[in-house]
């Protein structure tokens, strides 16, 4: 099989120069992917706990499924990391700043690499052999894209599973078929409490439809909703990227607004969001 550091043209007298950065999130093994889709995956990488980036490289390979990882680039780190704290969530770490090298980036989201890491770090000297398992140098390629992954393209209704970042990031870009698509249908959608666990049940049927409720929550993450802005009034703007958006049913649009506003009544009884969730009425 083809290794990745022989597409990459890394020789073996060169590992000493690279950190393998295996990219997962802390509470969502698929927070870089998604911070890649949406163009802030360097900015996201940039952000580190402890001062990880030590060698001149960085190899980013970011988690897609269990045992499968994406190549996000090679990242060239410039200076030394500065001390950051965000207030909002009492967070501190270190702020890397970091360059995209331009050598083989045509293959940046489409290939992938099986590797089984069988360790618990997430940040390795590419050089590593570890007690069992392969050695991160031996990663061979398991897949290669025609093109890139992105969210260009709306995959169906009953695929929608999206962040705040994420949606913001469609409804700022103006994705042509994601709009196509939610301007098009009736329905109810469903927005989770990432945190909590917590729902909430609204329906659309006005002009464009879901797009035009979905585009309202992305411009501040309430969308005029009174049990949303109070919920960000209580916790802060930044409470907003803890909400995920789904659809729950989609209608044709010949149908009555009052049947779509039974719709939602259904769903809100059936998920019972009135009583455990952030629905009031």
């Amino acid at each position: 099989m083809l290794k990745l550091l022989d597409v990459l043209n890394i020789s073996e007298t060169d590992l000493k120069n690279y950190k393998v950065h295996f990219a997962t999130g802390t509470n969502d093994k698929k927070k870089p992917y998604h911070q890649f889709l949406i163009g802030a995956f360097k900015e996201w990488q940039e952000c580190q706990t402890n001062k990880n980036f030590s060698r001149p490289y960085v190899l980013s390979l970011i988690y897609y499924e269990k045992d499968v990882w994406m190549f996000g680039g090679i990242y060239k780190v410039i200076g030394k990391p500065y001390p950051i704290e965000h207030s909002e969530d009492n967070w501190r770490g270190w702020k890397y700043s970091t360059e995209l090298v331009d050598h083989q980036t045509d293959l940046i989201g489409r290939v992938f690499v099986s590797y089984k890491k069988e360790y618990r770090q997430s940040y390795i000297n590419l050089e590593m052999s570890p007690e069992s398992g392969m050695r991160p140098q031996d990663m061979c390629i398991s897949s290669i894209l025609e093109k890139r992954v992105s969210i260009t393209d709306f995959g169906g209704f009953d695929e929608v599973n999206i962040d705040y970042e994420t949606l913001h990031a469609i409804v700022r870009d103006n994705i042509s078929s994601w709009r196509s698509a939610l301007s098009n249908v009736k329905g109810v959608y469903l927005i989770a409490d990432k945190l909590t666990g917590k729902q909430y049940v609204g329906s659309a049927y006005g002009e464009e439809c879901i797009w035009q409720r979905w585009a309202a929550y992305a411009h501040d993450g309430h969308g005029g909703n009174r049990e949303l802005k109070t919920l960000l009034a209580e916790h802060g703007e930044e409470y907003k990227y803890n909400f995920k958006y789904s659809i729950l049913e989609v209608c044709n649009m010949n149908l009555g607004n009052d049947y779509i506003i039974g719709r939602e009544n259904y769903w809100k009884e059936v998920l019972q969001t009135r009583k455990f969730g952030l629905n009031k009425n």
